[in-house]
């Protein structure tokens, strides 16, 4: 018997490689969506015949490793304060593991198996709420089933992530029960018929076709190409040229039908000085063209050198009125001023609009906003940059899939591309391989209202009163041992 548990013990060592492996492959540069799922799978099962905390050194050393390779150049962060944030993320994520180890020694049943993915929901909620990056990296982002992503538009992201620790839980459970039938019968009805539930519901949900009515939208990107030539001119020259073309663009755009006419984030470089020049002349092109057009505006004030510059976006109707401005509310690490976090939007023709920019779409708490809105199109002005294409894109439309709006993301450096409320590919444009400057999208005129959109994270919040449930019951099971 003693030789059983030893051999075993050994063996385990076996499944922390191929969860190491795999872990390496579960996110970041090298994500696989079916990687996501394995990971845990093996790391849990190695943790099972490992003494609780040395199992728990394992985790974080090799998720610490792992991290280091997945996350370098997608993250603006570098130096000793990198090495720190890929530590604390294999910490968080080791300690769900324990928990989950501690926690199934004392409790019985196939309740058993929603320890680890509420922890680890209840993590990720935490870190998502109170990191700089945001939803930037959470483990939902990993997938990319439509039918499966559907469930976010009940409930959020969370309900992606916890299915892919429950299945983990899942395995462990009934390879911790032999896979005997009365386990195998209990898994099927507790898990596996709810999963397939979700996965028919949004079978169903992307099958149904509506009879919406779309709008040409069109985005201005200053191509690759096009840009090794403007950067061989001084940077006045640069701006000039860039601005320039912007407008030329809205009119080539207008004369190919489009409606709504935007530009990739900080595209028009601005001394605070020549603003309202500029803005002007973009008023004569929408009233002349009769379409709206968002200006990514990055403004230098010169009456105050020591400021940062403002980042934002001006949307100019066609009747040359400025509808709303929008600055920036999250940027990025060393980036322009923050704006005062309230999302705007316009009434036109073609349904409610409205506009954040780029790392914005990362805070689902910021998005959530528009429920109470019924934005039925978010315009997104983005600058990304290699190593975060296609993924910062496909990421922002999550926020669609939650909050039930018509996405164009128009990206420099980056993805372009928009989607529908359900997270369909409408139409994209790889700023890396693309000699055009103008990329166009019909996109529906009308969202949907979800019902994420009404209960906001209640599958986070059902996670913490679990968790605190069972802990009660853990705590008074173990004092009664005692």
């Amino acid at each position: 018997m003693l030789s059983s548990v030893k051999t075993k013990v050994h063996f385990s060592y076996f499944y922390l490689l191929i969860g190491f492996i795999s872990l390496f492959f579960s996110n970041g540069r090298w994500a696989i969506p079916l990687a996501a799922f394995l990971a845990p799978i093996f790391l849990v099962r190695f943790l099972r015949f490992q003494k609780p905390l040395k199992g728990f050194l394992f985790l974080i050393a090799g998720g610490f490793i792992s991290n280091i390779f997945i996350w370098e150049e997608l993250v603006p962060i570098s130096g000793i304060f990198y090495y720190v944030m890929t530590f604390m993320m294999s910490l968080f994520t080791a300690l769900v593991f324990l928990i989950d180890r501690i926690y199934s020694q004392r409790l019985k049943g196939i309740i058993s198996t929603l320890v680890l993915p509420s922890v680890y929901v209840i993590m990720e909620y935490i870190s998502v709420l109170t990191n700089p990056g945001g939803s930037f990296g959470a483990l939902s982002t990993t997938q990319s089933s439509l039918p499966l992503l559907q469930i976010i538009s009940i409930t959020g992201i969370w309900g992606i992530t916890f299915i892919i620790l429950w299945t983990a839980s899942i395995i462990n459970w009934l390879l911790d029960n032999n896979f005997d039938k009365s386990a195998l019968r209990k898994a099927s009805w507790a898990y596996l018929f709810p999963i397939v539930i979700v996965i028919f519901w949004g079978q169903i949900r992307l099958t149904n076709v509506s009879s919406i009515r779309t709008v040409k939208i069109a985005s201005i990107n200053i191509p690759s190409s096009d840009m090794q030539h403007i950067f061989n001119d001084q940077p006045d020259s640069i701006n000039e040229k860039i601005n320039s073309s912007f407008l030329n663009n809205c009119e080539i755009a207008a004369k190919s039908e489009a409606k709504i006419i935007f530009g990739n984030e900080i595209m028009l470089n601005l001394n605070s000085d020549k603003e309202a020049e500029y803005i002007e002349k973009a008023k004569s092109a929408a009233v002349n063209n009769q379409i709206y057009i968002g200006l990514p505006l990055l403004i230098y004030p010169i009456e105050n050198p020591d400021v940062r510059p403002m980042n934002k976006i001006t949307w100019i109707s066609p009747y040359g009125k400025i509808l709303f401005e929008y600055y920036k509310a999250k940027p990025t690490p060393g980036e322009g001023n923050y704006g005062d976090g309230v999302i705007r939007y316009f009434d036109s023709p073609y349904g409610r609009i409205s506009s954040v920019i780029c790392f914005d779409m990362d805070f689902h708490e910021l998005i959530q906003q528009v429920n109470e809105k019924n934005v039925d199109i978010m315009l997104v002005p983005g600058n990304d940059w290699k190593e975060i294409t296609p993924y910062h894109t496909y990421a922002a439309s999550f926020r669609a899939i939650e909050q039930g709006f018509n996405l164009v993301r128009s990206a420099s450096r980056g993805l372009s591309a928009s989607f529908n409320y359900k997270g369909e590919v409408l139409s994209y444009q790889n700023y890396f391989n693309t000699k055009d400057a103008i990329f166009y999208s019909d996109v529906p005129m009308k969202g949907q209202h979800t019902i994420y959109a009404v209960i906001g994270d209640s599958l986070a919040w059902a996670s913490f009163l679990f968790f605190l449930l069972v802990s009660i019951f853990v705590f008074r099971k173990k004092k009664k041992a005692v």
